[in-house]
């Protein structure tokens, strides 16, 4: 498998986390489980003009969707067909980022996969943009294509879209520390603002609740520790990711990814946000 990352350009990488593109992946487990992520991502099949996706948490018949889709902020594992991962490209968008390119259908994607040309309309020419992907298979070529066509969604914008500051100081303090985060109430009260009206305008730009988005983050946080520093899951994990205890932190890895902590230390086939599921 080859797998190309990178940063947006100066101007989208204030909405943009990465750009990435996946080839040749041919894994010999069929499906995945993919872990809660609190971001969106638009995400195009190259090699397909179709993806199958899976509803909940549940392994059954797939719905198909055309090959570019918007996959929202998610809220629980779910799982993915290997087979249209053999050849595709993500833009992952950074919490609060997709708002200037999809406007109000932000706040109704938690959960939720629909196709591109669905949330961005007809005359965005999704089709074109998945064509132009196919013709080249150089990497670099691929990336500077996709943030051409994201300038000139930005271009057609009347005015230059902006969150409310009380959403960007509290995705600020989560991404800081989870653990040590002001809470919803506290956010709401230095911003001047009901605390229902917060989590409102909090839903409305980055597709959860303050509440959902706080508890991913938190377990993100810790996944990272036992996956990529290898961290052995402990109190001492639990206290320092934002847990009370260490059942708490189980619990919440038992709702989220299925798994115990412990479980997921052990497994070494974890790739980024996916647990090969073996038959």
């Amino acid at each position: 498998m080859k797998f190309y990352a990178r940063k947006p350009g100066p101007i989208l990488e204030r909405w943009i986390d990465n750009l990435w593109i996946c080839e040749g992946y041919h894994p010999s487990h069929r499906f995945e489980l993919k872990l809660p992520d609190a971001s969106l991502a638009w995400i195009i099949n190259l090699k397909e003009d179709r993806i199958r996706v899976y509803g909940g948490n549940r392994m059954g018949r797939p719905m198909l969707l055309p090959g570019s889709i918007i996959a929202g902020p998610r809220s629980s594992y779910y799982y993915l067909d290997t087979v249209c991962q053999e050849s595709c490209m993500g833009i992952q968008f950074k919490p609060g980022g997709a708002l200037p390119f999809l406007g109000d259908l932000v706040g109704s994607l938690k959960d939720v996969d629909m196709p591109l040309e669905y949330g961005l309309g007809r005359s965005s020419r999704v089709a074109d943009l998945r064509e132009k992907l196919q013709e080249t298979l150089i990497a670099e070529e691929r990336f500077q294509i996709v943030e051409q066509y994201l300038l000139r969604r930005l271009e057609k914008k009347m005015r230059d879209p902006k969150g409310h500051p009380a959403v960007a100081y509290a995705l600020q303090m989560f991404e800081r520390s989870p653990a040590t985060a002001p809470s919803i109430a506290e956010i709401a009260d230095m911003a001047n603002l009901s605390t229902e009206r917060f989590i409102r305008v909090f839903k409305e730009e980055v597709g959860l609740t303050p509440k959902n988005y706080g508890s991913i983050v938190r377990f993100q946080l810790a996944f990272r520790m036992i996956r990529q520093e290898r961290v052995n899951p402990s109190v001492d994990l639990a206290l320092s990711s934002g847990y009370y205890d260490q059942s708490h932190m189980n619990r919440e890895f038992r709702k989220y990814a299925n798994r115990t902590p412990a479980e997921l230390f052990r497994n070494q086939d974890i790739f980024e946000n996916h647990v090969p599921l073996l038959q």
